[in-house]
């Protein structure tokens, strides 16, 4: 017990000491025009968004339990719930490789092997890679021959389903890969989870999986359309989509903690080529981030808290203290 609650007091820490940051460079970034920016926070239209990014949240939710049902992990629905909303305290990690906390704390309490859990993040972050890709292809349905990038995004889904979803494809290729000396490290670690992951990774369920994430990130697009129209900032449902996918790709990339920094001087980047000043571009991007990123953050710290309390089981040391 006392090595969770270091955990979290560090994850409590390290949240804090984003954050801060994270406000100080956002104050220095809009400071010749704080006033006005504070004044234009459409207070009025935060309710909707953090409705609507809840339900984002619930919709993976039942992803991750449609993955636990499939591989037949014998463990109670709340704690199967409590655990997977726990790990967004971790979300803050780079890939949001810390969402494997929810693994580990199965493992505490219902035994469920941490391999199995590395498999589902793989999963996971596969299926929500490819749905941010379907959401930043949408707004190219404005410009001319959009069918062309439909078709175009329709067979790199169908092109990724094939090769992780038939080890006779994907196991000789990384094998192959994992004798250069160069890659070799990145295909072994691919390699282990894709075998692992291997009965979520079949077409059926692969599919259903992106299906789900598609919507859940889905409402995240649509929450940053709500937030831009409520500026007046001129935009339609594709292009915000557009602009959340190609701005969360662009963090992902950067493997920097939950994205931080290349997500917003891109999406900033963006709104800005829609005619805003930098000031009145960074304040929608960061309402946002507070209503996605930090609202997931707490919430998993939150849940995390109630893990630990009324879930955990205590440490064998602790019993052991307790005994004649």
């Amino acid at each position: 017990m006392k090595s969770w609650r270091r955990w979290i007091v560090r994850a409590v820490l390290l949240l804090a000491g984003i954050m801060c940051v994270y406000i100080g460079v956002t104050v220095w970034a809009v400071r010749g025009d704080l006033h006005r920016a504070l004044t234009q926070l459409p207070v009025s239209v935060l309710p909707s968004m953090v409705g609507i990014v809840l339900v984002g949240i619930g919709l993976r939710a039942v992803r991750w339990q449609y993955y636990v049902r499939r591989l037949k992990w014998d463990v109670p629905l709340h704690h199967s719930l409590l655990a997977f909303v726990a790990s967004f305290a971790f979300t803050a990690t780079p890939g949001k490789a810390g969402e494997l906390v929810k693994s580990v704390l199965l493992r505490e309490r219902h035994n469920v092997p941490v391999a199995d859990g590395v498999g589902v993040l793989l999963v996971e972050r596969l299926g929500d890679l490819l749905a941010v890709i379907v959401l930043a292809a949408g707004g190219l349905a404005m410009l001319a021959d959009a069918w062309i990038y439909f078709a175009g995004a329709a067979l790199f889904v169908a092109a990724i389903t094939a090769f992780v979803s038939s080890r006779r494809i994907y196991e000789p290729v990384l094998t192959r890969l994992a004798k250069l000396p160069v890659l070799s490290r990145v295909a072994l670690k691919v390699l282990g989870p894709l075998r692992t992951g291997e009965a979520l990774l079949r077409p059926g369920p692969f599919l259903v999986g992106v299906g789900i994430a598609v919507l859940a990130w889905g409402c995240e697009g649509w929450a940053m359309h709500i937030l831009l129209r409520s500026l007046d900032i001129p935009t339609d449902f594709l292009r915000s989509c557009a602009i959340f996918g190609i701005a969360t790709l662009v963090g992902a990339l950067s493997a920097m903690p939950g994205g931080l920094g290349g997500f917003e001087v891109i999406m900033v980047l963006l709104l800005s080529r829609q005619g805003l000043s930098v000031a009145a571009a960074t304040l929608p991007v960061v309402v946002f981030r507070f209503c996605t990123l930090w609202l997931s953050s707490v919430l998993g710290l939150v849940c995390m808290l109630g893990w630990l309390s009324f879930v955990s089981k205590p440490d064998r040391v602790e019993i052991s203290e307790q005994s004649p």
